[in-house]
């Protein structure tokens, strides 16, 4: 058996490239030829939830109906995938700014995992870090208690485990609701190939459904 890999190394390792290389071409196709009703079709009711923004103000989720919404639990102490993610919005947002779609048809809603140290302050600090900072007419930072956080992003499909050094693992996906509360779509932000102009196409067909 190891002879065969020593003699055949070269096309093995051509053909794990091309499958890369076929993959990642998938993917881009996908992104730029489906059909918004094979891709954005609905999946569920989003579920609902009341949690308090950065001035203490209580948001319940029926006072987002109507827009078009981008949703990420993260945490503001995570160590690697959320504040790439984070920027990635900001780039969104920027993006439909441009469109002038944000704040009137669509928003960003963070919700942290961690809401024992992410205090109002932690993350008003956690957001002047980017060069285009989120701006509270379309995106909201949300906190609330942390076993009924966990239990809204599981509801939303998103897992949240607790380690033991306090940090928490947690899927890394945006996730799409359209103006009626429908999950439309979940975005892996850890993919590579995602970028802010395949999500914003999608918040564009969204908001012009009535």
């Amino acid at each position: 058996m190891s002879t065969f890999f020593e003699k055949n190394w070269f096309k093995l390792a051509l053909g794990a490239i091309l499958i890369a290389m076929i993959a990642s071409f998938a993917y881009k196709l996908w992104v730029n030829s489906s059909e918004p009703d094979q891709r954005l079709t609905a999946m569920k009711q989003s579920p609902s939830f009341q949690l308090q923004d950065l001035d203490g103000k209580t948001v319940a989720s029926a006072d987002t109906d109507g827009k078009v919404r981008l949703v990420y639990f993260f945490y503001s102490f995570c160590p690697d995938v959320c504040m790439p993610t984070t920027f990635l919005l900001t780039q969104v947002q920027d993006a439909l700014k441009k469109k002038e779609l944000f704040g009137t048809k669509s928003e960003i809603i963070s919700i942290t995992v961690d809401p024992n140290r992410d205090t109002p302050a932690v993350l008003k600090e956690f957001g002047s870090k980017f060069e285009s900072k989120p701006d509270p007419s379309g995106w909201m930072f949300l906190r609330g208690e942390e076993a009924k956080t966990h239990k809204l992003a599981e509801d939303f499909g998103i897992m949240v485990i607790k380690e033991k050094d306090g940090n928490f693992s947690h899927s890394n996906a945006i996730l799409l609701v359209d103006k009626k509360g429908k999950l439309r779509n979940y975005y892996d932000a850890s993919n590579p190939e995602l970028d802010a102009n395949h999500i914003v196409k999608d918040v564009v067909t969204l908001s012009k459904e009535k």
